[in-house]
């Protein structure tokens, strides 16, 4: 992705423990069946964490931060990339989490991890963007 605002928006499932949803390199493959939260996979990637990989952590290239919330049961996450600023911020239930990516200067793609259940999933486009700043907000650098 790039030129532009876009959100990535689903619901994990209440039986949710794996998974989570980030951006990946665009240049770069994850092959079928690899773990992303291991070498040297991660070092190509975000991650916003379900709760069984440290519930409320987000991993950037390897390094993880706490800070977000754990992502509860049946819950909309949201991750809004904008190429201009070169942020990446995520939401749970349209609350803004305050570790956010900045930085990323080259083309990505969105992801849901494998381990993820996601339903109603929606790619949008916007005009604007709908992050702001947040009490205790924590840039991690892509």
């Amino acid at each position: 992705m790039e030129n532009g605002i876009f959100s990535l928006e689903g619901k994990f499932s209440s039986k949710e423990k794996l998974g989570g949803i980030g951006i990946v390199q665009d240049s770069y493959s994850i092959p079928a069946g690899a773990h992303p939260n291991k070498s040297p996979y991660q070092e190509h990637l975000v991650t916003y964490h379900g709760p069984y990989h440290g519930g409320g952590t987000v991993s950037c290239k390897g390094k993880t931060v706490s800070g977000n919330i754990a992502i509860p049961g049946n819950s909309t996450v949201r991750a809004e990339y904008d190429s201009e600023k070169g942020t990446l911020i995520y939401f749970v239930n349209s609350v803004q989490q305050p570790v956010y990516i900045t930085g990323i200067k080259e083309k990505i793609l969105l992801w849901d991890d494998i381990g993820s259940s996601f339903t109603d999933i929606s790619l949008k486009k916007l005009s604007t963007p709908t992050s702001g700043h947040v009490a205790n907000e924590q840039a991690v650098q892509w």
